[in-house]
């Protein structure tokens, strides 16, 4: 899915498929047929679809009709795009996922996860409501292999940061028309974020593997990445490891820490020095605003990085 919103009012199975796809990955979508004793079909399937890409993942709410959801082996190309699907339910009647042997019923409240590069099944029932977010795995870098561990277990949506994440995904199905330019891009850094919290949340002492070390370390640097003082010493002293061993939990995600982190950084400033409601800031305030204090050296990243200056940045809109 490119860009803009997408609204199907009364959706057909046909339609909702076409637009589960398009948001997606090639999907079928079946709906039973409930018959009169007579023979003649009980009722219509019909379905309302809302859907828009809300920064770096594409959202979408489904409600209506009950349907089964199936991404099949033929289905998956090579060249389809490697996602997550991540589902909100809040349907009154429990829904059924199924992918890799692994079984649940989700019931209203529950996240259930499916990687689109293996076959599933979800079957939900009439007066459905499900949002559902599509995310790329590289967006959530080695915390793809987190979330794709959960497929098709539910995850309940009470407590803790499950809880906020459930939240701000409503709030996003019913405003997904109402965010354009700046803030669809502050959303979806935001549920970028919200989405690390939510599966990256453990019990304190069970956090026992590096790639959930190097989740928990990302989540900390994002909440705090407009303090200056952010560097290795400070974020290994918060974690309780040293500085060698931040370095080497980095060093198998592909890359450095210190990389890492002004590259989030420079990102934050380059999409701010693209929003017109922050021309009455100097590049310099923009920049400190993520951490960023010295204007000779933003000036160079800005130019390796991106291949331009801020003040072409601030001429592009």
């Amino acid at each position: 899915m490119s860009g803009g919103a997408l609204h199907v009012h009364q959706a057909t199975v046909g339609e909702l498929q076409t637009a589960a796809s398009t948001v997606l990955a090639p999907l079928a979508v079946t709906a039973p047929r409930a018959l009169t004793s007579t023979g003649v079909e009980a009722g219509a399937f019909r379905a309302d679809i809302d859907a828009a890409v809300v920064g770096r993942a594409a959202v979408a709410r489904i409600r209506g009709s009950g349907h089964l959801v199936q991404r099949s082996a033929r289905a998956i190309s090579s060249t389809d795009p490697e996602l997550l699907k991540i589902t909100l339910h809040r349907s009154p009647e429990p829904a059924a996922a199924d992918q890799g042997g692994t079984q649940s019923r989700a019931q209203s409240g529950d996240f259930v996860v499916f990687d689109m590069t293996r076959p599933y099944r979800l079957a939900v029932a009439d007066g459905c409501d499900v949002m559902a977010v599509g995310i790329s795995r590289t967006e959530l870098g080695r915390h793809a292999d987190t979330v794709a561990a959960r497929a098709a277990r539910r995850l309940p949506a009470d407590t803790g940061a499950q809880a906020v994440l459930a939240a701000f995904l409503q709030g996003l199905g019913r405003h997904l028309d109402e965010l354009a330019g700046p803030a669809q891009a502050h959303a979806g850094d935001a549920l970028v974020s919200l989405l690390l919290a939510a599966f990256t949340e453990t019990e304190p002492g069970r956090m026992d593997t590096a790639t959930e070390l190097v989740d928990r370390i990302r989540v900390y640097v994002l909440a705090n990445i407009s303090d200056p003082s952010l560097c290795v010493d400070s974020v290994a002293a918060a974690h309780g490891i040293s500085a060698r061993q931040l370095h080497r939990l980095f060093h198998h995600t592909g890359i450095p820490f210190a990389a890492w982190l002004r590259g989030e950084r420079l990102g934050r400033v380059r999409r701010d020095l693209l929003d017109p409601a922050q021309d009455g800031r100097t590049t310099a305030a923009v920049a400190a605003r993520w951490g960023l204090h010295d204007p000779r050296h933003l000036a160079r990243a800005l130019k390796s990085q991106y291949g331009t200056t801020a003040r072409d940045l601030r001429r592009e809109r």
